[in-house]
């Protein structure tokens, strides 16, 4: 449902940026300011912001917002809150960002010159991390390396996270919204699914919003488990019984050869994150035998 519409006219517009919130009207506040630096054409871009809370109304402060509009969403999950905005979008194109994200000045624009100039469908842009005042130093050289990994995901796994991403609006039409049951990782296998259809998509290294880096190690372990339970509906539940022990197993082990591709600053940041690594995956094992001690 759409509770608000700031706008001055209905026209035809290029983008329609998404953003999900969930009790984050604070960060969202700081995401609006910057959308509002975009040095894209104004009148070419709306702005949809879903309430996936709707017994948390926004602020006071929501009254001054000018070409935004406010939806509501009831259904748990910001998959479910992206794909309400998805059916009411007018652009011909779809920029997702989260509420808590700054996007550069330049945001749209370099994203829009990828797909208009280089023929891509999808654009998944570069994501900066950096450390709030309050954030803890270890979590923040972990999430350096680790929270989004961007580039890589696009380059050689043909996907992307939402935090930074563009896509063509047809697309959902011709294959489908995200996975709503899911409450972390349905951008990845949504993408994946577009990517084995023949759908290409690019990197945009000049298309940047910043995000701030999980201000606990605790954060951390709180993000593993909700997207395990993705992985553990998509893939680990199909695999047969002897392949899913191999993964455990492997899952035990120091994490060495899973981060030597990383190019680090220093021999420190190295042993700090092998070692978050580490304990990180065998919270992930552990959360894969409880779903599947659930599930029997």
């Amino acid at each position: 449902m759409i509770l608000e519409v700031n706008s001055e006219k209905k026209q035809i517009i290029d983008i329609s940026v998404i953003i999900p919130t969930y009790k984050d009207w604070e960060r969202l506040k700081w995401c609006l300011a910057a959308l509002k630096e975009q040095n894209y054409p104004k009148h070419q871009f709306e702005v949809l912001v879903i309430n996936n809370a709707p017994s948390d109304p926004p602020p006071s402060w929501w009254k001054e917002q000018k070409g935004v509009s406010l939806l509501e969403e009831e259904k748990p999950g910001s998959y479910a809150a992206r794909n309400l905005a998805i059916q009411k979008a007018r652009g011909t194109v779809l920029a997702f960002t989260d509420a808590d994200c700054l996007p550069e000045p330049d945001w749209l624009s370099e994203g829009m010159k990828v797909i208009e100039y280089n023929g891509y469908s999808r654009v998944g842009g570069r994501i900066n991390i950096f450390q709030t005042d309050k954030g803890n130093k270890f979590a923040f050289i972990y999430e350096k390396y680790f929270a989004f990994q961007q580039e890589r995901n696009v380059k050689l796994y043909k996907k992307s996270v939402t935090g930074n991403f563009f896509a063509k609006k047809d697309l959902f039409d011709q294959y489908g919204l995200f996975d709503e049951n899911l409450q972390s990782g349905g951008d990845f296998f949504w993408n994946i699914k577009v990517s084995q259809a023949g759908e290409n998509i690019g990197y945009a290294k000049n298309a940047v919003v910043n995000h701030p880096a999980r201000e606990r190690i605790s954060k951390i372990a709180e993000k593993k488990r909700r997207t395990i339970g993705g992985y553990y509906l998509e893939s680990f539940s199909k695999l047969k019984l002897s392949r899913q022990m191999l993964t455990l197993l492997k899952r035990t082990l120091p994490p060495i050869s899973r981060i030597d591709y990383i190019k680090f600053d220093s021999l420190g940041d190295y042993l700090i994150v092998l070692l978050i690594r580490w304990y990180i995956e065998l919270l992930g094992v552990a959360e894969l035998l409880k779903l599947c001690r659930l599930k029997k």
